[in-house]
């Protein structure tokens, strides 16, 4: 099978070819719409408080139910709700339907998300896969929210989610917590996801390079005036992520949670997140092997800012011994190395994701995203592991009313293993999506 030499000649044709028009269209609409509507605007301008920065749009995200607490929870207008005769509580019920139809061109390991650790390699016997299609709806979810809104009482919300990934024929809980007040306990985004810093991708896997995930966790999260918000997390470390090739006796072992913070700034047009985590990796050998721990820390660094219509997003990480953290890498043993005289060797891991949206009309909108991972690998790991790879996506999505949406995107990526195989696939998706 040929296989592309270069990890960036086809993103950077795709690049070219979509940001073309963008830029000139973005340039006369902008011109012509600023034209048209300065005098309709400028009073609406003079009355926002520049203390009083607009809420990112519902439509804008991806993640549409946003993880709120206190102030956020009562101003948030919950629409689709009705009350629960008899009791002082809201309910709605949410979610959507989406069938997928994608062609991989290379034989990707993954029929229903493009992941880097998935790209098939030389050297593996998977590297001479073919082509094939694959029709899904495993994405599909269903979710519940319950409010509790009162004046003279802390306002109360129970949300529960799940959705059908990967196998289709089971439910998977996705979302399962409770708000009291300004506090948050259950399974739900990380502290330190930052989903305003996704484009709005078909691909279930968009966000490879993202830091985060859902875990189980307590949370305080509040505003600080009306810019700054605040969010301090004590977390479940659900991927130990050590490999142990020696095959040293005993098993990774948690013995205290993450604490995680964060702090948002929001101004008229933009976002900005910085935030960090600690933990601890053990690893517990029991009577007959080692007993090792290792420290756990990283911080990111996250935005996005309108331009007009359209808005750019970013998002940038580093750590040590937190490569599990980038989702990525989840699953790969990338966070740290049990070497043979039974020691915890912390792996380095870096990611960044930057992404553009664009609207061509009001029905009609384009996502461009490039994600990338990296991790400074030990000799030791595995020498068909995942050590750097990076992701593009582009795609067009047509939306003639609220609820339904229906598109088309073109993805591309590459991987370097630690033996330095390289490993590069292609694919296209279509959807149709319904949500309620």
């Amino acid at each position: 099978m040929i296989r592309r030499a270069s990890l960036f000649v086809p993103l950077a044709v795709v690049l070219l070819a979509w940001l073309a028009p963008v830029g000139a269209l973005a340039g006369d609409g902008q011109q012509a719409r600023e034209g048209e509507e300065a005098e309709a605007q400028a009073p609406a301008e003079e009355a926002v408080s520049q203390d009083e920065p607009p809420e990112i749009p519902r439509d804008d995200v991806k993640e549409k139910d946003r993880v709120l607490t206190g102030s956020d929870l009562v101003d948030d207008e919950f629409p689709g709700s009705w009350p629960m005769f008899g009791r002082n509580v809201r309910m709605k019920v949410g979610g959507y339907v989406q069938a997928n139809y994608l062609y991989d061109f290379d034989g990707s390991l993954d029929r229903r998300q493009f992941l880097m650790s998935t790209l098939p390699v030389e050297g593996t016997p998977e590297y001479d896969n073919r082509g094939y299609s694959s029709f899904f709806v495993n994405d599909s979810r269903f979710n519940v929210d319950v409010r509790r809104i009162d004046k003279d009482k802390p306002p109360l919300r129970v949300f529960l989610e799940g959705d059908f990934w990967p196998s289709g024929s089971s439910f998977r809980l996705r979302h399962a917590y409770v708000v009291f007040g300004d506090f948050l306990a259950g399974q739900t985004w990380t502290t330190l996801s930052v989903l305003e810093a996704m484009v709005i991708m078909i691909d279930f896997a968009a966000g490879d390079a993202l830091f985060g995930g859902r875990t189980t966790q307590l949370r305080y999260q509040r505003h600080l005036g009306e810019r700054w918000k605040l969010a301090l997390g004590v977390e479940n470390l659900d991927f130990m992520g050590i490999e142990n090739p020696d095959g040293l006796a005993g098993a990774p072992s948690q013995a205290a949670p993450l604490l995680a913070a964060r702090v948002d700034y929001n101004w008229k047009g933009g976002l900005l997140v910085a935030g960090s985590s600690v933990g601890q990796l053990r690893w517990d050998g029991g009577a007959d092997g080692p007993y090792a721990t290792a420290l756990q820390w990283d911080a990111l660094v996250a935005g996005r800012q309108y331009l007009g219509r359209d808005f750019l997003t970013w998002h940038v990480s580093y750590g040590h011994g937190s490569g599990e953290n980038i989702m990525a890498f989840i699953g790969s043993d990338a966070n740290a190395v049990l070497t043979p005289d039974g020691r915890l060797e912390t792996i380095p891991a870096f990611a960044f994701v930057l992404g553009f949206h664009h609207k061509w009309s009001d029905q009609l909108a384009s996502n461009l995203s490039y994600a990338y991972g990296w991790l400074e690998t030990p000799e030791t790991r595995d020498p068909l592991a995942l050590r750097k790879g990076g992701i593009g996506h582009a795609n067009l999505v047509w939306q003639p009313t609220d609820h339904f949406s229906t598109g088309v995107e073109y993805m591309y990526g590459a991987q370097r293993t630690s033996n330095d195989s390289l490993g590069q696939a292609s694919r296209v998706q279509g959807m149709v999506k319904m949500e309620f």
